[in-house]
């Protein structure tokens, strides 16, 4: 599953004991389930959203038994519903009399009481006929709809993961309990043929105006993989080999879309299948692979195994109307959703403590995949500015959890695991993994563990076994003596945190010096975890960045060895070579300073650009860890006048963001702003403002990301070419390139008035391509119109409006993004709570995203107050630690902000005219 955050907001983490009970516990070993669905759609009386269903469950029991113990949510059935067959002796069994049925609701199961017990090994079934709801929460069986020619059409799609099987059908919903499944689906003649996870076996014409659909049994899985579509859906590219079935299904009106995705698509499941050494059609004769696009759906992506789900504006890109992002967007997520047919499908995570077995393989083939097929999208290094940071910065808590997390039972618990720890921070241990045994190796490791395990459960033991495997079929670890891939992978996946490497180097003699300690963003923090880190270097005499073999694994706390050239040529030395290594490096003043030295001169193109912004990177954590001073951070930027790389930019963007949000509302911000626009001044030139033909993929995306914070700070070239593009577009209907949208939308909205927010809200509301609509709904907060936006805040609750149930938080956090307009929202909350509540299903998610924009001690004390006086207000735990986050970053820009000022009176900054902070009149739209 691909995980899409929305907005960023602070969980309250409970200290509460996890409860063991939600665990099935059971001896009962299903091996097939045979379902079958018959859906009621808007049918205008009781039965409208509604369907009828029946499941026949064979099992075997390890022990004998007289209670069968499975999940059942939402659904209606009675013990007159249940049969239980001893299928070798064709007998039923009987149910207690007196009680054959009882339902435990806070844990989801469902208790079948017998007469008598069953025998241990003995084969027998279990038939149940129920009925259930079509949900509206975007989970199990839900509805969609989506409008065409003016008329809703409404359709039927699944989510199962993690723990949604259970309200589609009455299930043992663990992911080891794996079995076969059949489907029969019956559907309105109305609609198009069904999709499920295999080919259809066969189609019968029913007298009640329905179609009965049945499908090839599945491979053997877990209940979360199964998936079905009821729906109109149609595929214009479509492979009909019998062998290799594939094909992309979105509504009617977007078929002429998918091109991309269908020629990617066929690609990358060809590219995983040679490099995982198992072909994907292979694992079952009945299986086909389709990618579903769906316009309403809650997870951004959904490997089903034969029918992958996913949000429409990230299955499809339109290069005419789809920003580059898009492309790139589309690329990794077909490939990580392809990725999990083996990791996560074929071999899947015995319990989801471990869901990174499925989920940081797909992470990380994710890019490394797509680099290989689609150079241009997808160099590799995205998912160093994409994971790798990701991951740090999630890491850096004392609460952080380890990869691997013993304490996931509940629901709530298992969906709040699938988070940045077992995606970017795992796919970050693995590409690390990857560097330290080679390419030979760790592909020997991962065909191991997929051919041993195919069809069962995974644990991470049978993951290192594999890989030991690689290792001593091609000797990849004989340089570390009595060194053990599965002691060292333990080390990041059983053990929470990331380190960071102190250097200290002695440049008479050439001795280094590192020292290892967990990072904490909180500098008062400590604790003794050690891990075992691949240790890369490379130094100026010799500068070599290709070589992403370890030196040597650093086990202990200390480590001290020579490096010649350090005293021969007092030679600049960087360590964790391209990032390889999941680690931060914290250089001593003599070895930054080598460094700051070499990069302000043409030697700089020798030093990797991914250690470039590895130490930009690095440096905004220490800054705010406490551990550099502002002066030592500010005046490293200054190499930053000559710096061109996108993954720079990327990494001096990211940190400049967080910069100016600390000391948003302090003097300290336009002594920071005009020194971001002294930095972008060069780059802004580079770049240029508009798109030219030469510009690779790489440019279009620097160009946006430093447009984008160059308009935001009234840089005066920016703001005029931007307002100008918007003008055409709504003057004069002259398309804007689609790299240059975003800022060209916002910037135009900032100086525009409420006629231009109509038009982009017309235009979203009518625009035929999704992402397109998705790159406006992200910056209709942008509009300076408060009435604009105060509309925009409510905008869900119109009939048919474009913004739907899975960007409900998309106006509330494009809306508080500017800090100018937190108040309108708080205004919004204070004057018609009961409006507010009733759109959004997470009142504690709004009031966190209110709090996490406030910046002063005074908005905080204001917003809190009303929060307490607020007696409706009772859904709120995480937003008083969120305000707790929040206050003490507050407390920190206090007291770090004369520091900043006084940096900037010894630093001097002088602003070329071309980028002085200006005011726009109406003199400036005079030439458009």
């Amino acid at each position: 599953m691909f995980r899409l955050t929305i907005v960023a907001v602070c969980l309250l983490i409970s200290n509460a004991a996890s409860d063991p009970n939600y665990r099935l516990n059971t001896p009962i070993k299903p091996s097939a389930y045979s379902i079958s669905i018959m859906p009621y759609f808007d049918t205008g009386d009781d039965q409208a959203f509604t369907f009828d269903g029946e499941v026949t469950i064979t099992f075997t029991s390890d022990a004998s038994i007289n209670q069968i113990k499975l999940h059942s949510q939402d659904l209606i059935f009675s013990g007159d519903n249940i049969t239980v067959t001893n299928t070798g002796a064709n007998s039923v069994v009987a149910l207690n009399a007196t009680n054959p049925l009882e339902f435990d609701t806070a844990y989801t199961f469902a208790h079948i009481n017998l007469e008598s017990d069953l025998q241990a090994g003995v084969a027998h079934t279990l038939r149940i006929v129920y009925q259930g709801p079509i949900r509206e929460d975007l989970n199990g069986f839900y509805k969609n709809y989506y409008m065409e020619n003016g008329v809703k059409k409404w359709l039927g799609a699944t989510q199962m993961e993690p723990t949604h099987a259970r309200k589609v059908f009455p299930c043992f919903d663990e992911p080891e309990l794996k079995a076969v499944f059949t489907l029969t689906i019956m559907r309105p003649a109305s609609y198009k043929p069904s999709l499920a996870n295999t080919k259809m076996s066969s189609s019968t014409d029913l007298s009640n105006g329905y179609v009965r659909e049945d499908f090839h049994p599945t491979p053997r899985m877990s209940t979360y993989l199964v998936a079905f579509l009821i729906s109109e859906f149609e595929a214009t590219y479509y492979n009909t080999n019998s062998s290799h079935e594939f094909g992309v299904f979105v509504r009617p009106e977007a078929t002429n879309q998918s091109a991309y995705s269908y020629d990617f698509g066929m690609r990358v499941v060809d590219a995983l299948s040679d490099y995982f050494g198992i072909n994907y059609y292979s694992t079952n004769n009945q299986l086909k692979l389709d990618h579903v696009g769906l316009i309403n759906f809650r997870a951004g992506a959904m490997e089903n195994w034969g029918l992958v789900t996913y949000r429409e504006s990230l299955l499809l890109y339109v290069p005419e109307e789809s920003t580059p992002y898009y492309k790139y967007r589309v690329a990794q997520i077909i490939a990580h959703e392809t990725t999990h047919m083996w990791f996560g499908n074929l071999v899947t995570c015995h319990w989801w403590s471990n869901t990174w077995l499925n989920e940081g393989f797909a992470n990380y083939f994710q890019d490394y995949i797509t680099s290989l097929i689609e150079p241009e999208v997808g160099s590799g290094n995205i998912l160093v500015t994409g994971s790798v940071y990701s991951a740090l910065d999630a890491d850096e808590s004392p609460k952080s959890p380890p990869i691997t997390n013993n304490d996931v039972f509940s629901p709530a618990e298992i969906s709040e695991h699938f988070g940045t720890i077992t995606y970017q921070k795992a796919g970050s241990v693995i590409r690390m993994m990857h560097h330290l045994l080679g390419d030979e190796a760790f592909k020997f490791g991962l065909n191991a563990y997929l051919s041993a395990n195919q069809f069962q459960a995974g644990y991470p033991e049978m993951m290192y076994s594999a890989l030991e495997k690689g290792v001593n079929a091609t000797n990849a670890l004989a340089q570390y003596p009595g060194v053990t891939i599965g002691d060292v992978m333990s080390s990041w996946i059983a053990q929470a945190g990331h380190p960071v490497l102190d250097v200290q180097v002695n440049y008479e003699d050439g001795s280094v010096t590192l020292t290892q300690r967990r990072f904490y963003i909180n500098g008062s923090d400590t604790s003794d975890e050690t891990y075992k880190i691949p240790i890369t270097y490379t130094t100026g005499s010799a500068p070599d960045f290709s070589n992403t073999k370890p030196a040597f694994i650093m086990e202990g706390k200390t480590h001290t060895f020579k490096v010649d050239a350090i005293a021969q040529n007092h030679s600049w030395i960087i360590f964790n070579v391209q990032e390889t290594g999941l680690y931060r490096v914290k250089y001593d003043s003599h070895a930054l300073e080598h460094i700051s030295k070499a990069l302000l001169t043409e030697e700089r193109d020798k030093i990797h650009y991914l250690n470039r912004a590895k130490i930009v990177n690095d440096l905004f954590a220490f800054y705010f860890a406490d551990e550099i001073s502002f002066s030592t951070l500010n005046g490293y930027l200054d190499y930053l006048q000559y710096e061109t790389d996108y993954n720079v930019w990327y990494a001096t963007i990211r940190g400049l963001n967080k910069l100016r949000s600390r000391y948003l509302g302090t003097e300290a911000l336009h002594e920071i702003d005009a020194r971001i626009l002294d930095l972008l001044h060069n780059i802004v030139s580079h770049l240029g403002y508009e798109v030219s033909e030469s510009d690779d993929f790489e440019t279009l995306r620097n160009r946006m990301q430093v447009l984008e914070l160059a308009c935001k700070l009234d840089h005066a070239g920016c703001v005029e070419h931007a307002v100008a593009n918007f003008r055409r577009l709504v003057d004069n209907g002259v398309a804007i390139s689609p790299s240059l949208r975003p800022v060209s939308y916002c910037t135009g909205l900032r100086y525009g008035s409420a006629a231009d927010y109509d038009f982009l809200w017309h235009r979203m509301s009518t625009h035929n391509v999704a992402n397109e609509a998705r790159t406006i709904g992200e910056i209709l907060g942008c509009s300076s119109d408060e009435a604009s936006l105060n509309k925009f805040l409510v905008s869900m609750q119109e009939e048919n409006s474009p913004i739907m149930s899975q960007d409900i938080t998309v106006p509330l956090s494009g809306v508080v993004g500017n800090h100018s307009h937190v108040h309108i929202v708080i205004d919004g909350l204070k004057n018609n709570f009961t409006l507010w509540s009733s759109i959004y299903p997470s009142m504690d998610t709004v009031f966190s995203t209110v709090a996490g924009a406030l910046r002063t001690e005074a908005e905080i004390n204001e917003f809190e107050s009303w929060l307490n006086s607020c007696a409706e207000c009772t859904d709120k735990d995480a937003t008083l630690e969120t305000l707790a986050s929040v206050r003490a970053n507050a407390m920190w820009a206090e007291g770090h902000k004369a520091e900043v000022l006084s940096a900037f009176k010894s630093h001097a900054v002088a602003l070329p005219s071309s980028v002085a902070l200006i005011v726009i009149c109406l003199s400036v739209f005079k030439f458009f």
